[in-house]
């Protein structure tokens, strides 16, 4: 295996692992305090750390003159990225397991494979239709609440991940398109940015008052360093080194990573059918990416002659 390629999945296991205790961390801070302070708070912290990096690593600056016609890129992702982060904020204050949200999580990988076969031409074979087939019924299962009126089918919150997802699926696509000329730690700095910016004018137009218990300070600290910063800076940087399907694989892990955290910090676990739908759906997601694969490497054939 060549060792950039190895890189990737070493970026990838990395970013999984971080943004896997996001979930933990925004629950246990989220339980104690309001959904903008909370935002206000974490982005506060993830823009002056990013800040910080940015200008220690000056090669990760981008070259003005390749970026000049794509300028449009920072604001667009800005205004992605706050409505992603906030539904995704506010799946994770509203769903009560968040492994469960870690598994509804996997519609992102179906939605991106759906809009980078619209938007940017790539291939979509029968292999993923039928993983596309199982990461919607995963999704189903693991978010059905119990009820079979269709007012009360899903469980709360299950909405707001799909809005997540589609939200996060549309930045994945421009960053994949835009990626080689705009450096990961400027994405991330962009990101951090347009998100502090967002979430400061929610927080004060609320008139709530900054205070906060150390310990939600500390949940919220732990949150923002890992996924403002980390989890996204690594997931970057994973993309120059890999294949977005490869990466899938290894990111549609983090319901099941959830579990141990989340029992360990919350002393709870999901249901025994939550749990078999996000199998479900990780399987599916696995076989998109397996399908991908299989298709990159036969167009290699074509062109080496094999």
């Amino acid at each position: 295996m060549k060792s950039s390629i190895l890189k990737g999945y070493w970026l990838t296991i990395l970013s999984t692992l971080a943004f896997s205790n996001v979930y933990v961390f925004s629950k246990a801070a989220l339980n104690e305090v309001s959904l903008p302070l909370f935002l206000f708070v974490a982005f506060s912290v993830g823009f002056g750390v990013n800040l910080v990096l940015f200008f220690i690593s000056g090669k990760n600056r981008p070259d003005y003159r390749s970026v000049r016609g794509i300028w449009w890129v920072f604001p667009l992702l800005g205004l992605l990225e706050s409505f992603t982060v906030s539904t995704f904020y506010a799946s994770v204050n509203a769903i009560t397991e968040p492994s469960v949200t870690g598994f509804l999580g996997n519609l992102f990988p179906l939605f991106t494979t759906i809009l980078g076969f619209l938007f940017l031409k790539e291939r979509f074979t029968l292999i993923e239709s039928g993983g596309v087939l199982l990461v919607f019924a995963g999704a189903v299962v693991t978010g059905y609440s119990g009820n079979l009126s269709l007012s009360s089918f899903f469980i709360p919150g299950a909405g707001l991940v799909v809005l997540n997802c589609l939200g996060a699926a549309t930045a994945t696509v421009i960053v994949r398109a835009k990626v080689d000329r705009i450096p990961p730690a400027t994405l991330s700095l962009n990101r951090t940015f347009w998100l502090l910016l967002f979430s400061s004018v929610w927080f004060f137009s609320t008139g709530e008052a900054l205070t906060l218990s150390g310990r939600a300070l500390m949940n919220i600290s732990a949150a923002a360093i890992l996924d403002p910063v980390l989890a996204i800076l690594l997931a970057y940087k994973a993309y120059q080194y890999i294949e977005a399907s490869r990466g899938t694989i290894i990111q549609s892990l983090k319901g099941l990573i959830i579990i141990p955290f989340a029992y360990i910090c919350f002393g709870t676990l999901p249901f025994g059918y939550q749990i078999v739908g996000g199998i479900i759906a990780t399987a599916g997601v696995m076989i998109m990416a397996f399908g991908q694969q299989l298709w990159g490497e036969g167009q290699k054939g074509k062109h080496t002659g094999k």
